[in-house]
């Protein structure tokens, strides 16, 4: 565990890929709609190899998954390191999540309200596209209802302000509300909750409801993560023997698998495939961990502002659309000017990160250090 920074690279490449997946939702047509433009009897290599960008970052959901698998694994992790008590735990989730995720939530209301303000076409139902018909439903949305629903993560008909990213933070907050009392059982809750995602992948199930979602599909991930903690904890990796090259050979294999298997939507096996895609992240890394170099630099950073990328890249896109919107009168872009907007999100979130998230981690720390000093 002495290189367990490492895997803040997966987390923050995890972070990045979702955001790039994101922002084609909102600032490009879509492959179905480009292809009706621009029908592929007219393409050149050069056409090929764009698109086959474009939808390279067409498995955000697969790396949400691989979120929950690590969140499972630090969690663990933490609770070995510090010993928590219950009250401590909750404390520290709270700190750690809640700051940052206000933030968001107001953000996002206030890019829909100058969107209103400034855009108000994209917003009043008069535009057709799936995301112009979102915004408009959201900001239908807004009300005290909503906002007090937004405060236990859980949507009223859509996520406030649209910032559907939020989808995932009520499975990550139930996993907490359970981990300080089965965490002492190690193996027992993965087991359980590896039976329910086999029932639900034999009889097909499917659920709305966010509560049978974490029982019989997402806590499967969560849990899977923390035992697999428990597992390396009990083993030296020194005496697990395989290349680097080999390591890393098999972990872009499974890069590519789980992306791939994304783009076909191959649910829930691509989420499976995510899932091994993690754990042999875990391995590979602590055992040969990526050198000090450009790449290590910008993974880590990626990891640093992780959390607040994910949360708040949405209302940014949203906000860059309602101006391309204005400037090009331009509802669909079949141009990629989601490219653009990435370098932007990540100025956002990081400027974001130094203000909310980081005093917040600071804060945190201080609780660890008072925890040790008792």
């Amino acid at each position: 565990m002495n290189h367990l920074r490492q895997l803040h690279i997966i987390r923050g490449l995890a972070a990045f890929y979702v955001a790039l997946g994101h922002s084609k939702v909102v600032l490009w047509s879509g492959a179905r709609a480009y292809l009706e433009k621009y029908p592929k009897v007219n393409w050149n290599f050069l056409d090929y190899m764009l698109f086959g960008l474009d939808l390279f970052s067409s498995a955000a959901q697969e790396f949400v998954i691989v979120f929950f698998a690590l969140s499972g694994f630090f969690i663990a992790y933490s609770f070995d390191k510090n010993k928590w008590t219950f009250k401590d735990f909750f404390v520290n989730r709270f700190v750690r999540i809640y700051p940052p995720y206000l933030f968001a939530v107001f953000f996002s209301i206030l890019v829909m309200l100058i969107i209103s303000m400034y855009s108000p076409a994209l917003i009043n139902g008069s535009l057709l596209s799936p995301i112009n018909q979102r915004m408009t439903a959201s900001c239908q949305e807004l009300n005290a209802e909503t906002g007090l629903l937004s405060l236990f993560f859980i949507k009223n008909q859509d996520y406030i302000a649209g910032n559907f990213s939020f989808w995932s933070l009520l499975p990550e907050w139930i996993f907490y509300l359970m981990i300080p009392f089965v965490i002492r059982f190690k193996w027992f809750p993965l087991s359980v909750f590896l039976i329910l995602f086999g029932i639900k992948i034999l009889f097909g199930l499917e659920f709305s409801s966010d509560i049978l979602k974490f029982l019989f599909e997402y806590g499967f991930y969560f849990f899977l993560g923390a035992s697999f903690y428990d597992f390396l904890e009990k083993r030296t990796l020194e005496k697990v023997n395989f290349s680097p090259v080999l390591g890393y050979f098999v972990l872009v294999l499974l890069l590519f698998a789980t992306i791939a298997s994304g783009i076909v939507e191959m649910k829930p096996w691509s989420h499976v495939i995510a899932c091994f895609f993690t754990l042999v992240s875990i391995v590979v890394l602590l055992k040969y961990p990526i050198p000090s170099s450009l790449f290590y630099r910008i993974g880590i950073f990626l990891g640093d502002i992780s959390y607040t990328l994910y949360i708040l890249h949405l209302p940014v896109y949203y906000l860059i659309y309602a101006i391309l919107y204005e400037w090009s009168g331009q509802s669909i872009f079949y141009e990629r000017w989601y490219w653009l907007s990435i370098p932007i999100v990540l100025v956002v979130s990081y400027l974001s990160y130094l203000c909310i998230e980081k005093p917040s981690l600071q804060w945190i720390a201080k609780l660890k250090k008072q925890r040790k000093g008792n």
